[in-house]
């Protein structure tokens, strides 16, 4: 049976106070949690012999144990675990070994279940997303850097890192005899790129007779459309998905045309086919008049073994012309995500993580069922507050039960898949610190039945509260001019056509006003407009844009990869000297525009001034680009094969940012190759606001103590700690006593929770080489005391 909800006709303010009252975990309202958003993948698993269920509880940094095999249907919780910051996925290797992927300390914890400790971790840079298992090996997803990183299963030893030509591999799986791994890669693009303003046509006339021409602006192309063959000196290899011989590690090819945004992957046993969740951007589509209600389409393709890639939609039905139509939300099934086979290897279970439903889809994409997931939004109900958010899925094929692990509740609704109905909701553990401002708003950037027909989000763009890395031209040729403040105080009348206009992160929304690249919303609420002109939808009410704003605020930014572990910049990064490059940043000179790049990019803010400037490039005015998002846009090779469409700048017409250096922009580096070297380094490695202390961790043993690595690693944590960049905690055991620790800079001391009881750092060495394991790890400053314990570990 359900939670007890409430009503959708309840007044809001009424229903969030039922919801958070729901004892469905120990709330914590304090302002210790961070929110880091991680993007989760494979949240959820069963053991190999299907006795016990793995998930992550990603808010508390914990794997929970779940038994499965008294009551399959009511599985009972017999462990939390504590792991790494932000968990993603988790994968049993053995019954009682299981590996935890955690994005934001960018490792992975191999947990003791017996034990209830985490025995060794991984280092997995940067924002490792998923881990298999095939033959003597475990293959882990480093998204950020677009690496397969392969270790060996028994000794942990790193064996190989391979090079994926695609951006953001995330979900895995392996062929069904074991033989090849497939990796998925989430941002793959579509083959569309850009051409920049100089060599575009000029747009086509405004509808609306009282608007001038718009301004020159470049244009969206696919990157082999023979129209413009003379101006694409590359190519666009499109890779969705990889496939890597599990036992050579080479890599054996790719597959192209799956889709644009790739979530899931799952292969049918009985045939071999590599199914693919996956969202089709339409950014090919000019102007949001015309985009109106549908910019994606979602689908499931089909990767046969000979290579023949068949996309199918999920939603072949849906009105995309008569908005809002409450119709088509009442079936549709957005985001797909995670996916997995019944068990008879036919028919396959999707996630549809925008629309909290779970389709029960046949081999061509034929959907036989729909299983509503949130009981207070069936059919065309539209609840932001009250959404699950389906994410992953693990199937018990033997007690016919499915097991769905909703994101935004943080909960494991359990299906029977006799009847495909939802008998029971439980949440993902006994602590739940996510506070309220996140638990009100997250859902309005995720709820697709907020669009006219139940397609698409938010988050079908802003992927994960980040980016889809494609431009798109949102323009509007039947709207009218509006003012903008400059940082000269002027007003500028800035043009509804503003041209193509590249995705931006939400990461670190809060007072950084005003948004968009040309500052056209004062406020986040203004994007509320969105909601209609674009999704085709309503307008949000003010309380409920309200809550929205409050969530987006705080979306946080993970470290930046390039620093080093104590927040100093590094003096070797892509033939530049950082540290040198920070100084440089402030004194060189650019164009017209101050007397150095610090002048409009302000170091200390993150690389920006938050100010609007009509530079001598361009016709429209610009908000200086916050640079810390910089190392995540450097994709786009307009010399040989790319990956991404679009790189730096506004339209993401610039390759990166050592060619942006080198251009007229900056006619006082021209030929100082070093000196553009050191800007880049600093601009690929500047701090984003969280240090990179803050999740890193290892985990101490006899065998490594004395590892002068480790030593050095330990050290600087400590000193971070006293820096008040990250707190320190440790997890373990202590004296052969399960527990949790919390370092005190002012003393030294580790304190042991919750006896009180104190160690130092050598004392913790002694308890180390006396046989305890402990695994030492930054975590966000101030929530220290909450993550160190009390231990919250139940074993039955």
């Amino acid at each position: 049976m359900y939670f007890r909800l409430t009503p959708h006709w309840v007044t809001r303010a009424a229903a969030l106070s039922v919801l958070f009252a729901l004892p469905l975990m120990t709330q914590n309202k304090g302002n210790s949690y961070v929110n880091f958003e991680a993007a989760l993948t494979s949240p959820i698993r069963l053991s190999p012999d299907g006795t016990r269920l793995f998930a992550v509880n990603n808010p508390n940094g914990t794997l929970s144990v779940f038994d499965a095999s008294t009551n399959p249907l009511q599985p009972s919780l017999s462990a939390e675990i504590p792991v790494g910051v932000e968990p993603v996925s988790v994968n049993p290797r053995t019954n009682d070994e299981v590996w935890v992927v955690n994005q934001e300390s960018n490792s992975v914890s191999i947990v003791s279940v017996s034990q209830r400790i985490v025995v060794d971790t991984l280092q997995c840079n940067a924002e490792p997303s998923d881990v298999v298992f095939a033959g003597q090996y475990a293959f882990v997803s480093e998204a950020r850097n677009n690496f397969i990183a392969v270790f060996d299963a028994v000794t942990h030893a790193l064996v190989k890192q391979i090079a994926v030509f695609g951006g953001g591999p995330r979900a895995m799986t392996v062929s069904p005899d074991g033989s090849t791994v497939y990796a998925a890669f989430a941002l793959s693009g579509n083959g569309t790129t850009i051409i920049s303003a100089g060599f575009a046509p000029p747009p086509p006339p405004p509808l609306n007779p009282d608007l001038p021409p718009a301004p020159a602006q470049g244009v969206i192309i696919q990157w082999n459309d023979p129209a413009w063959s003379k101006n694409i000196q590359y190519t666009m290899p499109d890779n969705d998905v990889v496939a890597i011989n599990a036992s050579t590690l080479a890599i054996n090819g790719y597959f192209s045309g799956v889709g644009t945004i790739n979530l899931g992957l799952a292969v049918q046993p009985s045939t071999g086919n590599l199914y693919v969740t996956n969202t089709d951007a339409l950014n090919l589509v000019r102007f949001v008049t015309n985009l109106d209600g549908h910019f994606v389409n979602n689908r499931v393709s089909k990767i046969t073994p000979s290579g023949t890639v068949t996309a199918y939609d999920l939603n072949p039905t849906l009105d995309y012309t008569s908005l809002p139509d409450p119709a088509s939300v009442a079936i549709a099934l957005a985001q797909p995500a995670g996916i997995v086979f019944d068990g008879a290897g036919q028919n396959m279970y999707i996630a549809a993580f925008g629309t909290d439903r779970v389709a029960y889809v046949d081999p061509n994409g034929n959907v036989l069922n729909r299983i509503e997931i949130d009981p207070g939004a069936v059919g065309p109900i539209v609840s932001p507050v009250s959404k699950r958010g389906p994410r992953g899925l693990a199937i018990n094929p033997v007690n016919n039960v499915l097991y769905v692990h909703n994101r935004i509740s943080n909960t494991i609704s359990v299906i029977n898949t006799s009847t495909n109905t939802v008998v029971t909701e439980i949440a993902t553990g006994s602590n739940d610190p996510t506070p309220l401002p996140v638990q009100a708003g997250r859902g309005f950037l995720y709820d697709a039945k907020l669009s006219g027909n139940g397609s698409a989000s938010c988050a079908s763009c802003h992927i994960d509260g980040e980016s889809d890395h494609l431009t798109w031209d949102l323009g509007d040729p039947t709207g009218t001019m509006f003012p903008v403040t400059l940082n000269t105080g002027a007003t500028f009348e800035e043009h509804p056509m503003k041209g193509p206009m590249n995705t931006l992160t939400m990461r670190g929304l809060a007072n950084e006003q005003p948004y968009h690249w040309r500052g056209d919303k004062p406020e986040f609420s203004d994007f509320n407009v969105a909601f209609q002109g674009l999704m085709g939808g309503t307008q949000l009410s003010s309380n409920d844009m309200t809550a929205f704003t409050n969530f987006a605020n705080t979306i946080t930014w993970m470290p930046n990869p390039n620093q080093n572990l104590d927040r100093t910049y590094p003096t070797s990064l892509e033939g530049g000297n950082a540290q040198l490059g920070q100084s440089q940043f402030v004194t060189t000179g650019g164009m017209g525009q101050g007397t150095s790049c610090n002048s409009c990019h302000t170091a200390t803010n993150f690389g920006s001034n938050n100010e609007l400037f009509v530079l001598q490039t361009e016709v429209q005015p610009f908000k200086s680009t916050l640079l810390r998002a910089t190392y995540q846009k450097q994709l786009f090779n307009k010399s040989g094969p790319t990956i991404d469409g679009f790189g730096i700048l506004h339209d993401g017409s610039e390759e990166n940012i050592h060619t942006f250096l080198a251009g007229s922009f900056f006619p006082t580096l021209k030929g100082k190759t070093a000196t553009q070297n050191n800007i880049a380094a600093f601009n690929l490695s500047i701090d984003t606001g969280t240090a990179p202390a803050v999740g890193f961790g290892f985990t101490l043993t006899a065998a490594n103590a004395g590892n002068s690595q480790i030593t050095t690693e330990w050290s600087t944590l400590e000193s971070q700690a006293a820096a008040q960049s990250a707190d320190l905690v440790a997890h373990g055991t202590v004296n052969g006593v399960v527990s949790g620790l919390l370092y005190s800079p002012s003393t030294n001391l580790y304190t042991q929770q919750p006896t009180g009881t104190t160690y130092s750092h050598a004392q913790i060495l002694a308890l180390v080489d006396a046989g305890d394991t402990l695994t030492v790890m930054g975590v966000p400053l101030g929530s220290g005391t909450r993550i160190a314990g009390p231990a919250k570990r139940r074993v039955k």
